[in-house]
């Protein structure tokens, strides 16, 4: 007998403008105002990483049948039937009753406060020992590492560009992206709970040596300077131990405070170089499980691992269901 969801159409009229959009071919982008809102909800519903889809759409993708089957060769008919019929709903203004309620902050009154005053907060072990070492030996198996032979850490592969490991789907990661603990923290900050998890990357940082030097970006914000900061929180967990000498992640403190009256002044890209000259970056050491958040606006970059052992990251973000 067949299911109530095997009996729902696999039909969601979105992937076909989001397909069009991207087509290499499409000079016209010409969308609603909403239509990049509603593509990262596309995105978090279906589950599937931004850069894969870009990658895919542009370089492979000949109709909205080969999308269609290309996102349900990634996660499943059945997942994809209920990520049509949630986002459909969604889309067609049906879960317009789903309130941004406030949210009950799991949140000490202290670390609110070093959030409001930082700009950034940390999370001691917030995901297990199991769950984090699942993500690492994933990572390992798709570079091809041996933790126990060094001379491994070091070869190219395509799916690394720099620090970051395109790597989106698998248990191991959803396991951690959709750990409920996580998502409190999430809320407590945004101060709701209507919020989707992004399908973000993961990071691999081996330590320099004479003929390997570090890869990472130099200090930097995420920010789309046409439309400016917004209160948008970024985040990383640790899958092993990071001192401050394991390329742990570094940040200016309190700049979100500052950035706006900056900007006034100056560009960016003005505004960037001058920060780095200042050396105002601090690193963050963590343990296992650690888990830091920033907000959008805080400038951040990761650091040279000196030490003798690669650093492992997942990195974790949500996106508020409503646009605001």
């Amino acid at each position: 007998m067949l299911t109530h969801h095997a009996q729902l159409p696999i039909e969601c009229s979105f992937l076909s403008i989001v397909r069009k959009y991207h087509h290499p071919q499409n000079p016209n982008k010409d969308v609603s105002r909403q239509f990049h809102h509603q593509e990262k909800i596309f995105l978090n519903f279906f589950q599937i990483g931004l850069f894969e889809t870009y990658n895919f759409l542009y370089s492979e993708c000949t109709d909205d049948e080969h999308f269609k089957n290309w996102i349900i060769g990634l996660k499943g008919e059945s997942c994809f039937r209920e990520a049509c019929v949630r986002f459909n709903q969604w889309y067609d203004g049906e879960a317009e009753n789903i309130a941004d309620t406030p949210f009950v902050s799991v949140l000490t009154e202290e670390q609110h406060q070093f959030w409001e005053e930082n700009g950034y907060l940390k999370i001691d072990r917030l995901i297990d020992e199991e769950r984090c070492n699942a993500v690492v030996e994933l990572i390992t198996r798709a570079l091809g590492i041996d933790m126990a032979k060094p001379e491994s850490w070091y070869q190219e592969n395509q799916l690394l560009q720099g620090l970051m490991l395109q790597l989106y789907q698998h248990q191991a990661l959803d396991d951690i992206r959709n750990d409920k603990e996580l998502k409190s923290v999430f809320a407590s900050l945004y101060g709701l709970d209507t919020l989707l998890p992004n399908c973000e990357k993961v990071s691999f940082n081996p330590p320099q040596r004479n003929n390997f030097s570090f890869k990472g970006s130099p200090l930097h914000w995420d920010i789309d300077f046409s439309i400016g900061p917004k209160y948008y929180i970024q985040s990383l967990v640790y899958l092993n131990d990071v001192p401050a000498n394991r390329g742990a992640f570094s940040l200016i403190p309190g700049y979100h405070k500052l950035i706006d009256r900056a900007l006034e002044d100056k560009s960016p890209e003005v505004l960037i170089q001058q920060l780095k000259a200042q050396n105002l970056a601090i690193p963050i050491a963590g343990k296992q499980g650690d888990l830091i958040l920033w907000l959008q606006s805080i400038p951040h970059a990761a650091t040279p691992n000196n030490s003798d052992v690669p650093r492992f990251v997942q990195y974790l973000s949500f996106n508020k269901l409503h646009a605001k």
